[in-house]
């Protein structure tokens, strides 16, 4: 057995799975603590598992944010491939969920956010995570999450590690793109941190059934059902973005982590002053030992490759039989090692038991002809982030790198002059083609709150214009929106008018129960309309009006 790589004692094996294992060590010269993440030794002369495993490495390397492990460094020992991380003191959420955490809606957003902002980092480095689920999130002593586990994370353009058609995530938590094989973006990082939401609130996934293939079907042609269902304390407005994030098309979905995370913030501060409803919490005791076992399971099983084409198989011919309250088998190419430390440290890159089918794999891999690597000398090596940022340092000293200098100073100064043309061209007045574009791209991908000013220049600038109609309609959603949210901060320490109390309740309803809505709706108009005698009722009578006609015309 091991029991050195580098600078580090190896302590524990913390983890195992199909690709290696993983063991809690201490560097010897500084006494850290951390993770080892091993290649096996049956994988190392394999191709394929060494461009994925090498790949995960980079990957982390281009990675330096509070939310996401650490690498530390990573080497090569007597051919044998490894990586250094930070080791985690803290559970899993899924971890917590199979212990009988209830998360309300207050700390679901704020687990939300933060996992934002760690996507937000990841994205603007081109890297799409592609597995987010429970098991991949960790939370520390202080309640910061960590997202972990980018052993099949995707470079943006990257297509060498994964075949065309290919099915690579978990099933429960993969956007239906995923499914089908298809490409995927950034908006389907959105769409898992959906699913997850949700499996926080509701205890379990949107989507469930027998077998991987029913789950898989679900996932691509069924509508997601309502978290409130599920738990009623779930404000309205929070399951109005988790069923925007659980669109079947990407373009319906958040633009982007960082409006995402912008809407829970605003969201949040919205509601924060806000009395909820005494609604009693549906009683969900913690999860049987069976359903951890199965769970457990689950995660341990071999690593599958999904046919799109066979999602509408029975369930004899698409898989073995999975449990209908929860559903987390792994459908992937690669390596997914997803595990715990019993004694409550979570590594931050997890590992999932290796059984009789992952040593066949192994025999299989290392019998194979055609992807053994070339035998060479063993190679002894550790390399830290520091260590290769100093060599990079010292590269640019050379007169190679100070010609380059040189070239991209050139380029900088090209730029900034079509910069400045751009800019210049780009100064000009809108024309009202190009503010309606504006405003409706915008209403679409992010909110009609953020289309506010375009609304505004179109109706001072061009009244006349047909499309004027429905920019005022755009701006009356604003309007409408805002005398909601001031009524609903003023009933906290107000007592309001008639009027006024029935449009906050329909406009509350709307989502979840646009009968009643607009039921309340048509009641403010039948008894006030006609007898509107104050600006504030007036307000309330119009905005009721646009109101129910979006009600009718849905």
């Amino acid at each position: 057995m091991l029991k050195q790589l580098g600078p580090y004692r190896l302590d524990r094996q913390i983890g195992r799975g199909g690709m290696g294992a993983v063991y809690a060590g201490v560097n010897e010269e500084s006494g850290e603590t951390a993770a080892i993440k091993i290649l096996a030794a049956a994988f190392a002369e394999n191709a394929g598992f060494r461009s994925r495993f090498l790949s995960e490495i980079e990957t982390l390397k281009q990675l330096r944010h509070p939310n996401i492990v650490q690498l530390y460094g990573d080497g090569e020992q007597d051919g044998q491939l490894f990586y250094v991380m930070e080791l985690v003191d803290g559970k899993s959420l899924q971890e917590e969920l199979q212990a009988g955490h209830h998360y309300d809606w207050e700390e679901t957003t704020e687990i939300a956010i933060q996992i934002c902002q760690a996507l937000k980092h990841a994205h603007d480095h081109g890297v799409i995570h592609r597995d987010l689920k429970p098991a991949n999130l960790l939370r520390t002593p202080d309640n910061q999450i960590k997202l972990t586990d980018f052993g099949i994370a995707k470079l943006f353009g990257a297509t060498d590690l994964t075949a065309a058609g290919s099915v690579v995530g978990t099933a429960d938590f993969m956007s239906p793109e995923q499914a089908e094989g298809r490409g995927v973006t950034y908006r389907s990082d959105l769409y898992s941190l959906g699913t997850v939401m949700f499996t926080l609130l509701a205890r379990r996934p949107p989507f469930a059934g027998a077998s991987l293939p029913q789950v898989v079907h679900k996932l691509r042609y069924e509508p997601a059902p309502s978290v409130r269902r599920y738990n009623p304390q779930v404000p309205a407005e929070l399951e109005q973005i988790i069923d925007q994030l659980l669109s079947k098309t990407p373009e319906d979905r958040v633009a982007t982590a960082l409006v995402l995370a912008n809407r829970l913030k605003a969201m949040k501060h919205g509601l924060a002053n806000l009395q909820q409803p005494a609604v009693p919490a549906p009683a969900s005791p913690p999860i049987s030992d069976e359903q951890a076992t199965r769970i457990s399971n689950s995660q341990q099983s071999p690593n599958t490759e999904l046919n799109p084409t066979a999602v509408n198989e029975p369930a004899s011919r698409g898989g073995g039989a999975r449990s209908a309250s929860w559903n987390e088998a792994t459908v992937a190419t690669g390596d997914d090692l997803s595990g715990n430390d019993p004694t409550g440290q979570m590594v931050s890159e997890g590992a999932a038991d290796a059984g009789p089918a992952s040593e066949g794999v192994a025999e299989r891999v290392s019998q194979s002809k055609k992807t053994v690597v070339e035998t060479k000398d063993p190679v002894n090596r550790f390399t830290t982030i520091e260590a290769e940022q100093r060599r990079k340092q010292q590269e640019t000293g050379s007169p190679a790198a100070r010609w380059w200098e040189v070239t991209k100073v050139i380029l900088l100064a090209v730029s900034l002059v079509v910069v400045v043309a751009a800019v210049a061209w780009g100064l000009r007045p809108k024309t009202a083609d190009q503010l309606y574009a504006d405003i409706v791209r915008t209403a679409a991908s992010t909110s009609v709150e953020d289309a506010r000013k375009p609304i505004e220049e179109f109706l001072d600038r061009f009244p006349e214009d047909p499309r004027a109609t429905e920019v005022q309609a755009f701006q009356l959603e604003i309007h409408s929106e805002r005398h909601f949210s001031n009524l609903a901060r003023r009933a906290r320490k107000e007592t309001l008018s008639a009027a006024q109390t029935t449009y906050v309740q329909a406009m509350k309803d709307r989502v979840a129960k646009p009968r009643a809505a607009r039921d309340a709706f048509l009641k403010l108009l039948r008894e006030h309309e006609s007898a509107a005698t104050n600006e504030e009722t007036q307000r309330c009578v119009e905005y009721a009006r646009y109101q129910l006609k979006r009600l009718d015309d849905a």
